[in-house]
């Protein structure tokens, strides 16, 4: 258990302690704002403090309190690392700031986290923009994500209703070498799959497996393959432009829909390989005149999460085959499928799962959380106390519970797959999969 001062009761902020507290985390929740911190310390189990992060004061009462970790989280780039500098020079042993200018990233001429005494950079705009990537050039996928320096990768997508597989368990589906099914999620109850379990058209099917091999299972499931020459993106946020630089890399055509003319013109002077316009995106008429349909992708990125559904809605009745959708509420997820929409990726989430995988570091090197957090993925570093170390996986039965589940093993940079002759090692690096009511038990386990 840690104590997490947390610097900015917004959105983000707000999840992010939300899923800490959940976790028998100590909270101390910081705002300006007394009224959003009312209404949080109702909602959840969290201590308050109104005040501004760069009070240096605040930060020095709350050293009583032993913290062990500092995340700013504000929306101004220029607190949030003023804020890490302080604590840092408090004795703060951790912080983490958010950033929303991708320039404080950039090392080529100045250490950005070095001169704030910032140990983990977060940008929830630039986490969802590759997000929405990952997507695009991933056929069928409905969320893509990388493990073990990018040698392992999971996936997740819908079975098509043409799968004829679905009376052969898993033991018998013969999946290519290097590919495990994770999870199962059917008729909105996530299944952690075992050998006699069955895989049926339309489940959310979770797969993970060396990424070269990963990259070709929409073949063995009959999904057609994807290519993306063309997308449409409608919003100027910040999320918009960096999903934007991100298509004009790969040279993707791009036309970027925006009502406002003033953010339309900054636009075009940060994006001059857009075609830039003005217009308000959620015309039929206009969607049709301009042949939107035709997009290969269409992604609506507005701040605000009704206008990115209305939106997403009406491309879709315009013709558009693949929409995209950002929802900062979690809670508008489920309805996605049902209105058509193919994709839904929240800000909350994208930052939550980094953030979790530096509280968790030492062990736990990375975080994926999946059905609004029902379900953990993560990569784990094998001590050499660890129970499990020299027995076959096939006998660990009475180790693991059984929504508990060991993918992959990476040993001395090779990647297997968890079956059960398979051996843990000291120093190895496991991709697991579990309830996250299991994550307390991770430390004394491996």
């Amino acid at each position: 258990m840690m104590t997490i001062v947390i610097v900015g009761a917004g959105d983000v902020g707000r999840y992010i302690a939300s899923i800490l507290s959940k976790e028998q985390h100590n909270i101390i929740l910081i705002d300006k704002d007394p009224k959003i911190l009312e209404v949080a310390s109702v909602n959840m189990d969290i201590a308050i403090r109104q005040g501004s992060g760069t009070d240096w004061q605040l930060l020095d009462d709350l050293m009583e309190l032993s913290p062990n970790l500092l995340i700013a989280l504000t929306k101004e780039d220029e607190v949030n690392l003023v804020c890490c500098s302080i604590a840092k020079n408090l004795g703060y042993p951790r912080t983490v700031a958010r950033v929303r200018d991708s320039r404080y990233l950039n090392r080529t001429r100045l250490d950005f986290a070095r001169i704030f005494d910032v140990d983990y950079f977060i940008g929830p705009e630039l986490l969802v923009a590759h997000d929405i990537l990952k997507y695009m050039l991933s056929p069928g996928s409905l969320a893509v994500e990388n493990f073990s320096n990018g040698s392992v990768q999971m996936r997740t997508f819908t079975v098509p209703d043409k799968w004829r597989k679905f009376d052969q368990p898993l033991m018998e589906l013969n999946l290519p070498s290097g590919v495990i099914i994770g999870l199962i999620y059917r008729n909105k109850k996530i299944i952690f799959p075992h050998g006699s379990d069955y895989v049926h058209p339309g489940d959310e099917i979770t797969v993970i497996g060396e990424t070269e091999i990963i990259a070709e299972i929409h073949q063995f499931f009959g999904i057609p393959p994807k290519t993306v020459n063309s997308a449409v993106i409608v919003g100027g946020s910040l999320t918009a432009v960096n999903l934007a630089k991100l298509l004009e890399n790969r040279e993707i055509s791009i036309r970027l829909i925006e009502k406002d003319y003033n953010t339309c013109v900054k636009l075009s002077e940060q994006l001059p390989k857009c075609t830039i316009i003005n217009h308000d995106a959620a015309d039929y008429n206009f969607l049709l005149a301009e042949k939107i349909g035709k997009a290969d992708v269409f992604a609506a990125c507005t701040e605000s999460d009704e206008v990115n559904l209305m939106v997403g809605m009406v491309a879709k009745q315009a013709g558009c085959k693949d929409v995209i959708v950002i929802l900062s509420n979690t809670s508008y997820t489920p309805f996605v499928a049902s209105l058509g929409l193919n994709y839904a990726v929240s800000p909350r989430i994208s930052a939550a799962n980094h953030i979790l995988s530096q509280v968790l570091s030492g062990k736990v090197t990375s975080l994926v959380s999946l059905y609004d957090n029902q379900a953990e993925i993560m990569e784990i570093n094998v001590s050499p106390d660890s129970k499990l170390v020299g027995i076959p996986l096939s006998e660990l039965g009475a180790f693991l519970p059984k929504d508990f589940l060991i993918a992959m093993i990476q040993n001395r940079g090779r990647v297997m797959v968890a079956d059960g002759n398979k051996i843990i090692s000291p120093g190895d690096s496991v991709i697991v999969i579990t309830n996250p009511r299991h994550l307390n038990e991770l430390e004394k386990i491996f």
